[in-house]
């Protein structure tokens, strides 16, 4: 398979994911309190889903950059 093709591939999983999460974050708009050690966060479960997203996006591109190296 060659590089390029596979770049589609990762974009279009990529797009998929990201519409089913936004769909399902949407729905799940409620408040929720976030505990971490002595720290309390009360934020609604979109923001909480979106963020954990975008933080697991951003780990696998940084791993799979320096995989690449």
């Amino acid at each position: 398979m060659s590089k390029r093709s596979l770049s589609h591939k990762y974009h279009f999983v990529f797009g998929i994911t990201s519409i089913f999460t936004v769909v399902f974050a949407l729905q799940n708009s409620d408040i929720v309190t976030v505990s971490f050690l002595f720290w309390k966060l009360e934020v609604s479960r979109v923001i909480l889903i979106l963020a954990v997203l975008l933080v697991g996006f951003m780990l696998g591109y940084i791993f799979h950059s320096i995989r690449k190296r």
